[in-house]
């Protein structure tokens, strides 16, 4: 973006391209569509993780003393 002035021009041909990122997508994502968002607070630093809620997972981290902070459907999230 240039300026002329003090006021900002935008020429589309002198803009920055930006990169894409591809995420990869655990292998077993498809299988969960029910996901939690988890909080614990350990040795004065906040801990979260994500972790689907049928997961085995889920009852190991229940257990350690983490909270539900909330809890979404990927289906609904999705764009």
């Amino acid at each position: 973006m240039r300026r002329r002035n003090g006021i900002p021009i935008d020429i589309p041909s002198a803009r920055k391209s930006v990169p894409k990122v591809k995420v990869q997508k655990p292998n077993e994502y498809n299988q969960y569509n029910v996901y939690v968002t988890m909080f614990k607070h350990e040795d004065g630093q906040n801990i979260w993780t994500m972790v689907p809620l049928m997961h085995p997972d889920f009852k190991a981290l229940k257990k350690e003393g983490y909270r539900i902070t909330e809890k979404w459907d990927k289906r609904e999230v999705s764009a």
